[in-house]
């Protein structure tokens, strides 16, 4: 039970790649519109997401209802958390840390490579984050980033699933907690 965190049927590889880029959310000219589910401990919450790139490090994200009343208004950089607006039922400490954490690796353009690995048809970023690790998984076919794991160093703690028609706009992001009942679908809103 004390084994560490490994990526089935990958192996090391030797690759002078030191960063990798993450293109979604990265066009500040571009607003990105989500219709939202959310299923919280079995309780459902569903609404628009908007998301805007505002400078080099910075997005700000709304989540408001169908009828447009906002529920949740945000700021969030590597390095900052600015809450502009939270509706009661949603302002609690552990619910916003934890969507500062998920959104905060949703938008994280840069991430330095510590290891490589791959299998036959994708390869697998290993990124340190503080004490844990993120593994960004591309495709080979085709480039684009297909997931995000975030890990200790023995199992997965969080999932981010992108789903997109190129390497810069994912279409369906998923975002699933292992280890608490949580689980976020953004789908876009074409236009």
């Amino acid at each position: 039970s004390c084994k560490t965190y490994e990526i089935p049927n990958a192996t090391k590889m030797e690759s002078s790649q030191k960063n990798f880029q993450n293109l979604y959310f990265s066009d500040s000219e571009k607003d990105y519109v989500y219709k939202a589910n959310i299923d919280v401990y079995g309780k459902q919450l569903g609404g628009i997401f908007v998301t805007k790139k505002i400078n080099d490090t910075l997005h700000r994200a709304v989540l408001t209802t169908d009828f447009g009343n906002t529920l949740l208004d945000f700021e969030v950089s590597e390095n900052s958390f600015k809450l502009n607006y939270c509706v009661d039922e949603l302002n609690k400490k552990i619910v916003l840390n934890t969507l500062k954490d998920d959104f905060r690796l949703v938008f994280r353009q840069n991430h330095k490579v510590e290891e490589v690995f791959e299998n036959q048809s994708q390869t697998i970023y290993k990124v340190l984050d503080g004490k844990r690790y993120n593994y960004l998984t591309k495709n080979k076919s085709d480039q684009k980033l297909i997931q995000l794991a975030h890990t200790t160093k023995t199992k997965e703690k969080l999932v981010i699933r992108f789903e997109g028609k190129n390497t810069t706009f994912a279409e369906n992001i998923t975002i699933e907690h292992k280890n608490i009942k949580l689980k976020i679908e953004l789908n876009q809103i074409s236009n």
